[in-house]
């Protein structure tokens, strides 16, 4: 059985977890520093896992920045389970629950340039110009509803 579920984080079993894949992907194979990765803002956050068959293989924060403005951040899959839908089931299930508590509520994400076209296959489009962050380029992007 390879049952993908999707759910908040709010335990903080959940939420370690969710900093365990964090720090997977960004710190050890991305070689960002924990300080950047790890930035104060997870208080702030509300937090989401993908889990399979009760193994947590994906994660995303979400940040309010402005009313009906949200961010979503450090979306994060393990190296094993890429490629197999679990990044666009993590970020459709979040548009759909920000989308379903308000419909004019804006979701907006910096996107690595490398998975620019994963997002734009999932309805963001880019807008304003590359930047660096973290040492890395990056394209801001909205949600087209």
């Amino acid at each position: 059985m390879n049952e993908l579920n999707f759910k908040k984080a709010v335990s903080i079993y959940e939420i370690e977890f969710c900093y365990y894949i964090r720090k997977k992907v960004f710190c050890d194979e991305q070689k960002i520093s924990k300080d950047i990765e790890f930035d104060g803002l997870d208080n702030v956050c509300e937090h989401f896992l993908i889990t399979k068959n009760k193994e947590a293989i994906a994660t995303a924060r979400v940040r309010k920045k402005e009313n009906y403005i949200y961010k979503i951040e450090r979306v994060s899959v393990l190296i094993s389970h890429r490629r197999n839908n679990v990044g666009s089931l993590l970020i459709r299930e979040i548009v759909n629950k920000y989308k379903k508590i308000e419909k004019k509520n804006s979701l907006i994400l910096h996107s690595q340039v490398t998975a620019e076209n994963f997002y734009k296959s999932i309805n963001f489009i880019p807008y304003g110009k590359q930047f660096l962050e973290d040492g890395i380029f990056h394209i801001a992007m909205r949600y087209l509803a």
